[in-house]
């Protein structure tokens, strides 16, 4: 008798996981919307669908527009390509190619790439509203997460947010935290001819704030005779 009440148990809590399983599963997915503007070519479910001529893809809160893209219907992945623009609530991110993967909410960039955020800052206006600052980042590469907004800018990175200008050759963006660490041959300057030349250094985009590191760390700057 202990035996079957322990199955129907043991039964009645698989069904429990396997229902709440279910759930989780239906709640993970996301409509995607597509807009097309050309000629559509659909290869079936488990082949391609190539576009030319214009698309609109929308998800989330996540609008991607191109001249063309081939999309993977079964890897739910998309190559973009011409004039490719992605806006998402504060970010704007333009470039010449897009790969989306829209099962892991991620979009890597390549080519003319630039970035621009905007980004409440901790110092707020004569209102006593926070200020408002547009970050932009410009590189050869960008890997950007569409859940979080992080994102890893790599070549020729550079970077401006009202009166400072950086440089390096990666920056990988936190936005819960709001933190740029810069990598490589950094270079950061400032109003009034203030500048750092450093290794590592994190860039604070809610404040007027560097902290810097390296072998050595050299501050340059003008005095007034």
């Amino acid at each position: 008798m202990r035996r079957a009440r322990k199955r129907a148990v043991s039964v009645l809590v698989l069904l429990i996981l396997l229902a709440s399983a279910a759930i989780a599963a239906e709640a993970a997915k996301k409509t995607v919307n597509m807009k097309v503007h050309g000629k559509v070519r659909y290869e079936g479910s488990r082949g391609r669908t190539i576009i030319e001529g214009g698309v609109t893809i929308r998800y989330d809160d996540t609008v991607i527009v191109a001249a063309s893209a081939v999309i993977d219907n079964a890897a739910e992945t998309a190559k973009l390509s011409g004039g490719v623009t992605l806006t998402q609530q504060d970010v704007t991110l333009t470039a010449d190619e897009m790969d989306v993967n829209l099962k892991q909410d991620n979009a890597e960039v390549k080519g003319n790439v630039k970035l621009e955020k905007r980004e409440e800052q901790a110092e707020k206006d004569e209102s006593g509203k926070p200020k408002i600052s547009i970050i932009t980042v410009t590189c050869d590469m960008l890997d950007i997460s569409t859940k979080t907004q992080d994102f890893m800018a790599r070549g020729s990175v550079v970077i401006a947010k009202d009166a400072q200008k950086a440089q390096a050759q990666k920056a990988d963006y936190k936005n819960a935290q709001k933190e740029l660490l810069l990598e490589g041959s950094v270079f950061i300057e400032d109003a009034g001819d203030k500048s750092i030349r450093c290794d590592k250094a994190i860039l604070y985009t809610d404040k007027e704030l560097v902290e810097a590191e390296g072998q050595p760390v050299e501050i340059t700057f003008e005095v007034e005779e």
